[in-house]
């Protein structure tokens, strides 16, 4: 049980909490399904006033404490200049935009002045939270990190929504994390994070110029060979400009799997690279390519010590194994789906 109070207190914010409130935090997160797969109230927002509020943080803010039935924000074209925070105690919130080209929430705040995750223009700390249609977007620059969407809850999906930065534009942090039919652009470490993370036919767009070093699609966090965090991309593209490689670690244990995945001639030969580790080390990280397709996925030259896929166990990275055992999208309401 100390291990796990030890696992929250880290994913809500750095806060300290002494065992009694730990573990009741611990009893609702847990328990929480939000009532089923059904809607219980919705709220609009339109910054012409058509709504009940014009910024989305007030729709948010708006909502009680502890909630346990889906609250549909809905959210109406526009550009939403605004940090939007979904804070740990308002599980079961679901954010659905009017469409990825129609619904911006967008900001310029960088890792210089707050830090990385609090970076992000979007940043979601409870269980259970849905968005849908949503273009999230940091246009801070290219000096260092930028985060466009910080997500730190379990039970999260995400469909068709964008996200765009430059450095460290997607914290997947922690938890079952499901993106379906998403565009992910940056640079540099454009997906990272300790999230158990399963993308479904997402574009990872890699905008790297051409004049400079290859950047990485992903930067995966594991510390232990116990963990059962990681990253699978299920088909999908990985497109861009200029070079880029599929990923480094960030810790020891990182996993990344890309399964039929199409990559353009943007991915390097090398595929993946191992920066910071000792000699010998990088035989601990899991990563792999499986019936991966198009000119970069020529693995002649890849990294001697990417795994093959005949030393994987397949059946370990499915959707229904490796972040839906428990069955938890069933709840996610059918009008998402």
């Amino acid at each position: 049980m100390e291990s796990d109070h030890r696992k929250y207190y880290s994913m809500y914010n750095g806060k300290t909490w002494n065992k009694k409130k730990c573990e009741k935090l611990m009893f609702f997160v847990m328990s929480i399904d939000c009532g089923g797969n059904q809607v219980a109230n919705t709220i609009i927002v339109d910054q012409q006033g058509k709504g009940a509020f014009q910024t989305i943080q007030a729709a948010i803010d708006s909502i009680k404490s502890q909630n346990n039935q889906w609250i549909m924000i809905n959210i109406n074209p526009g550009i939403y200049k605004e940090k939007v925070l979904i804070p740990d105690r308002k599980s079961c919130i679901i954010l659905k935009g009017s469409g990825s080209n129609n619904t911006i929430i967008t900001y310029d705040d960088s890792s210089h002045k707050v830090g990385t995750s609090m970076s992000a223009t979007f940043h979601s700390s409870p269980p259970n939270v849905i968005l849908n249609g949503i273009t999230f977007k940091n246009t801070y620059g290219s000096d260092g990190p930028a985060v466009a969407a910080s997500i730190y809850g379990d039970k999260s999906a995400i469909f068709e929504c964008s996200f765009i930065g430059y450095q460290d534009t997607l914290l997947s942090s922690k938890g079952r994390q499901y993106f379906k039919n998403c565009y992910i652009q940056g640079e540099d470490d454009f997906i990272f994070g300790e999230g158990q993370s399963y993308f479904e036919n997402c574009v990872m767009n890699a905008t790297q110029a051409e004049s400079k070093p290859s950047g990485f699609v992903t930067s995966q966090r594991r510390e232990s060979p116990n963990d059962p965090n990681g990253f699978v991309f299920r088909g999908g593209y990985v497109v861009g400009n200029g070079t880029v490689s599929l990923g480094r670690p960030w810790g020891p244990y990182s996993r990344v799997i890309f399964w039929g995945t199409y990559f353009t001639s943007v991915v390097t030969p090398q595929g993946w690279d191992a920066p910071g580790l000792d000699e010998g080390q990088e035989q601990n990280l899991t990563y792999a390519e499986v019936n991966c397709t198009g000119p970069g996925a020529n693995i002649e030259k890849r990294v001697k010590w990417e795994k093959k896929p005949d030393s994987l166990n397949l059946n370990e990275y499915t959707l229904s194994s490796f972040i839906n055992n428990d069955g938890w999208l069933a709840n996610v309401p059918s009008i998402l789906l």
